[in-house]
């Protein structure tokens, strides 16, 4: 039974994520903050192995490996995501520039954006079949050259340092065949997307699986978007 971890599994994409590897016979690992009575029933009903935990703990992402029971992995995602504060002033314009830098709210979009998955890939790379999977979920909004207005700073530049991230971990990865990249999502309609988006969770999720399915090392390091563009960093 091939294997997938999978982290913000409690809601969003990474629950539909946990649906369709358990509609497909997969062993799932979901890390989440908050188990969820959905998820609880998953687990009664298929290979779903519940884990309770942060990902902007570097305590939990140090003993993840030993909670996993000696099992190899054929996929990681790191899913979990933030966008950060709101809005600048109660305007609606973002934040988290000039007008209203925050040291502390970019720290926060940075530990969870950035940190807690590279924490993640460095603790579990080893358990990753040769040949296996390992993704982080970035955005458009993270592409330096097609950044074309202003607004949430310090989410673009958590998931432009992703894409770096995920480019160099590709090349670390290589000799052992584990294709690693960033994959954006598209603007689903999602609690951190809003109901504005162009995209259902279900539209993501079909375009985002075709591509998982179709990959092929030759995509290791690659900036793919849903429907399987590649995007410009």
């Amino acid at each position: 039974m091939p294997t997938v971890l999978l982290t913000g599994a409690n809601r969003g994409l990474g629950l539909e994520f946990t649906h369709r590897y358990l509609e497909r016979d997969w062993e799932v690992f979901a890390i989440t903050r908050q188990i969820t009575p959905e998820l609880e029933m998953l687990s009664d009903q298929h290979a779903l192995h519940l884990v309770s935990g942060d990902v902007c703990d570097a305590a939990f992402l140090d003993g993840l490996p030993e909670r996993m029971r000696g099992r190899q992995l054929d996929h990681v995602i790191n899913n979990a995501g933030i966008m950060g504060a709101e809005s600048f002033a109660g305007t609606g314009r973002p934040r988290q520039g000039l007008e209203d830098f925050d040291r502390d709210e970019w720290r926060r979009v940075f530990e969870t954006n950035l940190f807690g998955p590279m924490h993640l890939s460095a603790r579990l790379a080893p358990l990753l079949r040769d040949g296996g999977t390992l993704i982080t979920l970035s955005s458009s909004m993270g592409s330096i050259s097609g950044n074309h207005f202003a607004g949430w700073q310090a989410y673009r530049c958590s998931k432009a340092a992703v894409n770096m991230m995920m480019k160099c971990i590709s090349l670390e990865l290589a000799e052992r065949r584990i294709i690693a990249l960033a994959l954006h999502p598209g603007w689903v309609r999602t609690d951190m997307g809003s109901a504005k988006a162009d995209l259902s969770v279900d539209e993501s999720l079909d375009g985002m699986m075709a591509v998982i399915d179709g990959l092929t090392f030759q995509d290791s390091g690659r900036f793919l978007a849903w429907d399987g563009r590649e995007l410009p960093y």
